[in-house]
């Protein structure tokens, strides 16, 4: 299965590629002022940017790590993302289901792309046909696109599926210009819909955006949009505290204490959906062993990583989706809480036995696990300090941090025992995700687990309609993921980011689909 990047720290170890400039002059949209040679856009401000500074190298091609794109507001799809987590309308007004594979969209009047073009159901079918046919839509069963007349769309899929709309939110999904799409091979210019402009790009280096006069929603009070890629955690801090930028993103959970003592910054901490966890192979011994997972699960003081390691901003984790954020998750989870005793009664029933020495044993085999994760952020110091904890109970840990892609072809091709790392659970906005977590041959995390309960629930949610009904099959599988432990849930996950005190109006999205521009004003002095 193919899928991005779903951990928000493998995002910043992974040196993504991004599609080479191949013309020595970049293109501009109708009506725009003519930009300089590719590769050297001027990075001086002449004070109208609002300058965003974060980690995240931009591309052109929204299905080749263009994501920036939407979230910058230069992209916009049939299906927006809501502040609850749940789908809304986007250059769609509304939908319906016809039946149980056929769905109608039905488009905005009167809105143009940022070059003149207009967006009608042929527009929409050609840009979302490229989106089907792509690696990024393999899972999406989609059978028929269709302009029904000029502001009707048809998608029909091969199956009843019920999170379409949710897939139709996704970056991927955005509708491009008919100009766009004319060349064959990488998109140069990306013209689309949303209230900021491209103006144009330097690999590697920055991504600017005009703000789109004709928008048909809420006009920018923002002139132009600079988005400069500053990987370095601390060079970002500093660059805003000198006023260098109006935002830094994704900054560590550390400098929170010290970003709010400064009296021009505004610090935003919001949850978003995405979890840390370790992941156990269910195939191989000791984590074959339900209650071996179990065990670990309770060994695990969730309030002391978040406190020790996590400054407090994080907070013990259960289940796979958070009630803070949407509705979706199950609020009546019992979870393996905090209990070394227990812990130990369940090793001991699983025939582990503390005879001699600090570390357990079983037919002369000593109970020692390897917890494999990488260097990002504060993931190898979560690993140190499980490692300790575990120890209490007898499990002799040895730890080893690679290189995020390193780990995953190990875990992908042999067997292990445990790894530790973070994943967006709601990065499309439908609990299907966790099909990809938990289904016993879609489930994308190399844990093995299998049981008919789960993927008989998963499938019949997949398919229904009515969204009570939907959430009661997933509140159920989250209850047996969270008793049989193919993976441990630790801790919540908190997005850091910071502006200049003379920023207002900005409202951390929950899903990072966007970051919602064309709201944020800069107060006058």
């Amino acid at each position: 299965m193919t899928h991005e990047i779903d951990d928000i720290d493998a995002r910043i170890a992974t040196d993504r590629p991004t599609t080479p400039n191949r013309r020595t002059v970049l293109n501009t949209l109708a009506g725009t002022t003519a930009l300089s040679l590719a590769g050297c856009l001027s990075s001086a401000d002449d004070g109208t940017d609002f300058r965003i500074g974060g980690p995240w190298k931009p591309n052109r091609d929204p299905l080749d790590g263009g994501s920036l794109l939407r979230r910058l507001g230069i992209t916009e799809a049939l299906v927006g993302v809501d502040y609850d987590a749940d789908p809304e309308p986007g250059l769609a007004t509304d939908w319906e289901r016809i039946d149980d594979r056929q769905w109608q969209f039905d488009l905005r009047e009167d809105v143009t792309f940022h070059d003149g073009e207009p967006v009608d159901a042929a527009a929409a079918v050609d840009s979302l046909r490229r989106t089907a046919d792509s690696a990024a839509f393999a899972d999406v069963p989609i059978a028929r696109l269709e302009a029904d007349d000029a502001s009707t769309v048809i998608v029909e899929t091969e199956t009843p599926f019920a999170p379409l709309l949710a897939h139709l939110s996704r970056n991927e999904a955005v509708i491009l210009s008919p100009t766009t799409l004319e060349t064959d091979g990488a998109i140069e210019t990306p013209v689309s819909t949303g209230p900021f402009v491209f103006e144009g790009l330097e690999t590697g280096a920055e991504l600017r955006a005009s703000r789109n006069d004709d928008y048909y929603g809420q006009s920018p009070s923002i002139e132009s949009v600079r988005y400069e890629v500053v990987e370095d955690d601390q060079t970002r801090r500093v660059k805003l505290e000198n006023g260098e930028l109006e935002m830094a993103r994704t900054l560590p959970i550390e400098m929170v204490e010290p970003l709010e003592s400064e009296p021009g910054l505004e610090v935003y901490t919001p949850e978003i959906p995405r979890i840390r966890f370790l992941t156990f192979d269910t195939q191989s011994p000791p984590f074959d062993d339900e209650r071996v997972r179990r065990a670990v699960s309770q060994a695990v003081d969730r309030e002391a990583i978040t406190d020790s390691i996590l400054g407090g901003i994080d907070d013990p984790a259960i289940g796979p989706f958070s009630p803070e954020i949407t509705a979706w998750a199950n609020p009546d989870l019992e979870g393996h809480q905090h209990d070394i005793d227990r812990a130990r009664e369940l090793l001991a029933d699983a025939g582990w036995a503390l005879e001699l020495g600090d570390v357990r044993t079983r037919d002369g085999e000593e109970l020692s696990i390897e917890i494999v994760t990488f260097d990002a952020r504060s993931l190898p110091l979560i690993a140190e300090v499980l490692q300790d904890q575990l120890a209490t109970v007898g499990v002799d840990v040895d730890l080893t941090t690679t290189e995020y892609s390193s780990m995953v072809d190990r875990v992908g091709q042999e067997s292990f025992d445990a790894y530790l790392t973070s994943w967006g659970t709601l990065w499309y906005p439908d609990p299907d995700r966790l099909s990809d977590m938990f289904h016993s041959s879609g489930a994308t995390l190399h844990h093995g687990y299998a049981n008919d309960r789960v993927d008989e629930l998963l499938e019949e949610a997949r398919e229904l309609d009515d969204r009570e009904e939907r959430r009661g099959r997933y509140h159920e599988v989250q209850s047996i993921v969270v008793r049989e432990a193919p993976i441990s849930v630790l801790t919540s996950y908190t997005n850091v980011v910071a502006t200049s005190a003379e920023v207002s109006n900005y409202r951390p999205h929950p899903t990072e689909s966007r970051y919602g521009l064309e709201q944020v004003e800069i107060d006058a002095e």
